[in-house]
């Protein structure tokens, strides 16, 4: 027609659309963070079509101890993972986001 309908892409479908109703499934602030995000994701996936999978050694071991037997009152299902801490030492707590 000869004219422009929209003043950016973002009115088609940026970021604030897109990724509020689950089409996108990461943000990032830099495009070169986004970048790093795609090679991390690219580097799950085989080097050429039909090629092994990229296994990494875990760093968890499997035949590891827990230490802790659930009981019928109400527990964090976390410790069943890595373990009750026990609270008379100190420990270095983890703020997972």
């Amino acid at each position: 027609m000869g004219r422009e309908v929209y003043t950016s892409n973002n009115q088609l479908g940026g970021i604030q659309i897109m990724y509020n109703n689950g089409v996108s499934h990461k943000t990032e602030r830099h495009d070169m963070e986004g970048i790093h995000t795609l090679l991390k994701w690219l580097s799950y996936m085989p080097a050429y079509k039909g090629g092994p999978l990229p296994f990494m050694k875990p760093v968890d071991p499997i035949e590891r101890s827990i230490g802790y037997t659930p009981t019928k009152t109400p527990y964090d299902p976390r410790w069943l993972i890595a373990g009750r801490p026990n609270p008379s030492k100190w420990y270095l707590h983890f703020i997972y986001i």
